[in-house]
């Protein structure tokens, strides 16, 4: 038991020994020095230093309707005829006028269909002729009763029946010549080949497009407008397009608003006109700015908007030049170079610009 004791003893002592030695160490013993805060001085804005105020602003907003544009003249081209191919003498992007010559089909039944037409109605009209001065011969034979009535009527009865023969063929050869102007397909219009779609040796059938032509004067871009926004517009409006692919903004004239909205996206199909411009084509992906009213907006210049990676930055001229740094959220960008913020700012602030934006 004594022992126990013992060795109790000794241990709590060379723990008390322990935390004298830490104390020590960490200057638990010294005299203790009452933390002083530091003061670090805010930069100043330079002498001449050009800024800006930001600005409580009550400006347009736009909304922006995605579509493409498309040509409100599209022309498939077919055939009226089944043919073989024989020759397709444009390709795809190439300009044709109207009246040119597209595609060429075989000719060789239709000629050969046309000769036979051109023979048979040779032999009818021949038959016909010889009717008629048989009938000439008849009725003046009846008329000095030389023949009797039967004759005569016979006579007439034949003449009527080549007539008619003749009548027939000759629809018959219009139907043939016409089959056989069908071999030439030409251009219906001037415009654009957008598609080929048939190749020599293929067989070309009626209602089967070959060609697909497009007016590229006639373009315009179709997007879908929210109702709220769209039953607000009008025919002959005019509306900013910008077509990012080209990097151009074109102005565009509302031509049709279709008066139905889809169901389930609650939109109205809006056809804005675009002007004639070598550089629109049809299916260049586009945007139409549709006016949706106003509201206020904070604004600065875009030249006080600093980068830092993703993140943007403006800086702050206080009432005694300080600088300050303020992280802001941006919205999008006024047309007089200004931007607008969404938070980080108030209305009031100073905020400093770049040496190279003063006057």
């Amino acid at each position: 038991m004594k022992m126990v004791i013992r060795r109790t003893i000794e241990a709590l002592a060379g723990l008390a020994v322990v935390v004298v030695a830490v104390l020590w160490l960490s200057g638990g013993f010294g005299e203790r020095i009452a933390p002083v805060p530091a003061e670090i001085a805010s930069p100043l804005a330079p002498d001449g230093a050009s800024v800006a105020q930001v600005d409580r602003s009550v400006t347009a907003v736009t909304e922006w309707a995605s579509g493409a544009v498309a040509s409100s003249v599209q022309t498939e081209v077919s055939s009226q005829i089944m043919a073989r191919i024989e020759e397709v003498r444009v390709t795809a992007g190439e300009a044709v006028q109207a009246g040119q010559t597209l595609v060429v089909l075989d000719r060789q039944e239709p000629l050969a269909r046309a000769a036979q037409a051109r023979q048979a109605l040779a032999a009818a009209q021949a038959r016909l002729d010889l009717a008629e001065s048989e009938l000439d011969r008849v009725e003046q034979l009846f008329d000095r009763n030389v023949v009797a009535r039967q004759r005569l009527d016979l006579a007439t009865a034949d003449f009527t029946g080549a007539k008619a023969d003749v009548d027939r063929l000759e629809r018959a050869l219009d139907a043939v010549e016409t089959a056989l102007a069908y071999t030439e397909i030409r251009a219906p219009t001037q415009g654009v080949v957008v598609d080929r779609l048939a190749e020599p040796g293929e067989m070309a059938s009626p209602g089967l497009p070959l060609l697909r032509i497009y007016d590229p004067a006639a373009l315009r871009v179709e997007v879908p407008v929210r109702e709220s926004l769209a039953v607000r517009l009008a025919t002959g409006q005019r509306l900013g397009v910008e077509v990012p692919a080209r990097g151009a903004t074109f102005d565009g004239t509302i031509e049709e608003i279709v008066p139905f909205a889809e169901p389930g996206a609650r939109t109205l199909l809006v056809k804005v006109g675009l002007p004639g411009d070598p550089r629109l084509y049809a299916g260049l992906f586009a945007r139409v700015a549709i006016p949706a009213g106003q509201r206020e907006r904070l604004l600065v210049p875009s030249a006080a908007i600093s980068r830092v990676g993703q993140l943007d930055f403006v800086t702050t001229v206080g009432a005694e030049r300080q600088l300050r740094r303020r992280f802001v959220t941006l919205g999008e960008s006024i047309a007089d170079d200004r931007i607008e913020v969404l938070s980080g700012l108030a209305a009031g602030d100073v905020v400093l610009l770049p040496p190279a934006t003063a006057e």
